[in-house]
């Protein structure tokens, strides 16, 4: 089922990965600061407000179980991390970006944020 969302599921991907790039330049402007993720309670919102966007963005795939809901979770997470390593790398900013725990925290909630939809169930017991 997932094999005929690739595109779809690859584009919200990347949508997420915008908004976390949007977030993380807001909450610089609010803390006023060049690394917002030094304080600990902008890693906590930002993963907060990514877990309610990709739930939100989840609800475009019809996700039939919640193993495919962690499936596509897992790989939007995936994505995150793979291209902020693509531009970290290069640029020699990975300590910035992964070296510290409420960073990882924004990949967390991307991977939750798809498990909380609320399917329909399928299979309806007439015991």
């Amino acid at each position: 089922m997932l094999k005929k969302l690739y595109r779809k599921i690859i584009g919200l991907g990347l949508l997420l990965f915008v908004a976390t790039m949007l977030l993380l330049f807001i909450m610089s402007i609010i803390t006023g600061s060049e690394q917002p993720i030094d304080h600990p309670w902008v890693g906590i919102v930002i993963a907060v407000i990514m877990a309610f966007f990709s739930l939100w963005l989840s609800r475009h795939l019809p996700l039939e179980s919640t193993r495919q809901a962690l499936t596509v979770g897992i790989i939007w997470a995936l994505m995150l991390v793979a291209i902020l390593l693509f531009i970290a790398i290069p640029n020699q900013t990975t300590s910035v970006v992964f070296g510290q725990w409420p960073s990882y925290l924004i990949f967390v909630g991307v991977v939750a944020g798809p498990m909380l939809v609320k399917r329909p169930s399928s299979v309806i017991n007439k015991g």
